[in-house]
């Protein structure tokens, strides 16, 4: 009997691998676990491919999304490297009072982009979930030579302020900065970069931008995208994924002549997840949540859709569990919830290791498989 333990985090409660962890301590030693950390291009998806690809992770201290000091990790592997945007500008820095994307910045990832290049680093893997900002990713490219100047000729500020600004783009010192670099977005989204399905409409209000602003600041990215075209030549404010990270995904598209893929396909592919399903009798996989958004392209789904092509059953763990019927006709052998107490969150996600080690046993026994 082998299992595999294919799971994404579980946000503020454990990380893909200590949840392969606590399925290796429910199994014992009677059944062969293979853990295999999982992401879908948002919060741990640097961990799950350095861990797949035995690469080194660095600390570097960068600007984060607020013009304040944070401490980022990334990974390299040979000429590889694998930068969590989030890291430099996410979500999580920035306290619920003090959120206002207007103000916030992409200027970190910019920096640990020069840090790899200096490094002899030639591919760059960028994921695109959880930042914080709503600047078109101008703050990235400020960071990587590019000059975002007003109609006095003076530098913009790097932040969406920044957008209503700028009249001209100068991208001359960038060009040779990245030159020979080659440079992939990872989404776990596929929206625009503007109109009511892009950045700002929908995911502005999570950043703190009041729904009154959003069409102005809709305009000001439309502007920007306008004489981005002109200076690069293409016009991708419409492609899928370009409204990720706040316009993180145009800028590497337009301006960093990078691809946008979906995250969870790349980490299959790095991972090698399919040699792993083949090998495996049974399938575990999860993440803190799992509800009608997991079909569209999560972690646990891209999971499944590997394990179908071998028909291999494949069972879902979550903290949270909603629409559970979706979930079994897409094709789950089973979806579990690990949590079966009434408690402060807070406390929930203490336990969430302990909760999922045991409900993996309660499955294990309840089949006769240990």
């Amino acid at each position: 009997m082998r299992i595999l333990a294919a799971f994404d985090s579980f946000k503020e409660s454990m990380s893909a691998y200590e949840a392969g962890q606590a399925v290796k301590s429910a199994c014992g030693k009677s059944i062969d676990v293979d853990i295999t950390p999982m992401a879908d291009g948002g919060e741990g998806t640097m961990s799950a491919i350095n861990s797949a690809l035995s690469g080194t992770v660095h600390e570097v201290n960068v600007t984060g999304p607020q013009f304040n000091n944070v401490t980022a990790k990334i990974s390299i592997a040979g000429d590889l490297a694998v930068i969590e945007s989030a890291q430099a500008c996410g979500l999580e820095y920035v306290k619920e009072e003090d959120k206002d994307a207007q103000v916030m910045t992409t200027y970190g990832v910019g920096e640990l982009i020069k840090y790899v290049i200096e490094r002899g680093v030639k591919k760059i893997l960028i994921t695109l979930g959880g930042s914080a900002t709503n600047d078109g990713g101008i703050g990235m490219l400020t960071a990587l030579g590019a000059k975002f100047l007003d109609l006095d000729g003076q530098p913009v500020m790097p932040s969406g302020m920044g957008l209503k600004s700028i009249d001209s783009i100068d991208v001359i010192d960038m060009k040779k900065l990245i030159e020979g670099v080659t440079f992939e977005g990872l989404c776990d989204v596929d929206n625009p970069l503007v109109g009511r399905k892009g950045a700002t409409f929908i995911f502005g209000g999570q950043k703190g931008i009041a729904k009154e602003d959003m069409p102005r600041i809709d305009g000001e990215m439309r502007a920007y995208a306008r004489l981005s075209a002109q200076v690069n030549g293409t016009d991708v404010q419409n492609v899928k994924g370009a409204g990720a990270a706040g316009g993180l995904g145009f800028a590497i598209l337009s301006y960093l002549h990078g691809k946008l893929v979906k995250g969870i396909d790349e980490v299959i592919r790095l991972t090698k997840l399919e040699e792993h399903v083949q090998k495996a009798d049974l399938i575990f996989t999860g993440e803190g949540s799992m509800d009608e958004q997991t079909l569209m392209g999560k972690t646990p789904y891209g999971v499944l859709m590997v394990a179908k092509k071998y028909n291999k059953p494949v069972i879902g763990f979550a903290g949270k569990i909603t629409n559970r019927d979706a979930l079994l006709e897409a094709g789950f052998t089973d979806v579990l919830c690990i949590n079966h107490e009434s408690m402060p969150l807070r406390k929930m996600l203490g336990r969430g290791r302990m909760n999922l080690e045991r409900e993996v046993r309660a499955y294990l026994e309840a089949h006769h498989y240990v």
